[in-house]
């Protein structure tokens, strides 16, 4: 396998803003609000892994219980791929912080890594000042081994996160939940949104300056279709 490589997201549009696609030794996160293709455009990269490279592997966890084998099967067109994927489900923002311990030994150089999403499992209470603590801390700290995991590893990982709606923005607006820990540990920052075409949704690269610009695609059968890309 290759040590340092780009994995596909399927969109060649996304693929030219992101050099190539979703690196490796880095951290990729993808926003967006609900339907916006973030788990598609998961499943899309580890598909085309799988399939380019019979070596590889993919290490999916599934915090949001949005993962089917059917789809991913689908979308690599070869059942035995599912073979070389270790998917986990975790239930809990505990179980979430154990299945990214075991990450490092599952991953070696060139395989990637999915968390969907980091923040599903992630729980701060209004007026909670201790928890909101205790849960900003961990969260922290499941970031920072997702980081040090790619860089020691070689490996990609590309995590999804929430959002939630800018309060006091003058028009309607969203942000990542825990944004400002997503965005200091996140190398790479994509935004999905949809757009007022049915079934075309927008790719918006934020992070890092040289890589900004929107790409369009659509949602296939096979994944992430082609749309149009412009900076």
């Amino acid at each position: 396998m290759e040590a340092d490589r780009r994995i596909p997201t399927g969109s060649p549009g996304l693929d030219a803003l992101l050099m190539g696609g979703v690196s490796t030794r880095s951290v990729t996160l993808v926003y967006g609000e609900p339907g916006s293709g973030k788990t598609t455009l998961a499943l899309s990269a580890a598909a085309g892994l799988l399939r380019a490279d019979h070596a590889a592997r993919v290490a999916f966890i599934d915090s949001d219980g949005k993962f089917t084998p059917v789809r991913l099967t689908q979308m690599t067109g070869d059942e035995a791929a599912l073979r070389r994927l270790t998917y986990t489900r975790p239930t809990t923002f505990e179980e979430q912080a154990e299945a990214l311990d075991r990450l490092p030994g599952e991953l070696q150089a060139g395989d990637l890594a999915v968390v969907d999403s980091v923040t599903g499992l992630y729980r701060v209470e209004a007026g909670d000042a201790r928890r909101t603590f205790a849960e900003n801390k961990e969260l922290n700290r499941q970031l920072g081994l997702i980081k040090e995991t790619a860089l020691v590893a070689g490996a990609a990982i590309l995590i999804t996160g929430q959002v939630r709606s800018v309060i006091d923005s003058p028009v309607p607006a969203v942000e990542p939940v825990a944004q400002r820990l997503l965005r200091y540990w996140g190398d790479v920052v994509v935004r999905l949104g949809n757009t007022a075409t049915q079934g075309v949704k927008q790719a918006s690269v934020e992070k890092p300056t040289a890589m900004r610009g929107a790409a369009r695609f659509t949602i296939t059968e096979r994944g992430m279709g082609e749309e149009e890309r412009w900076r």
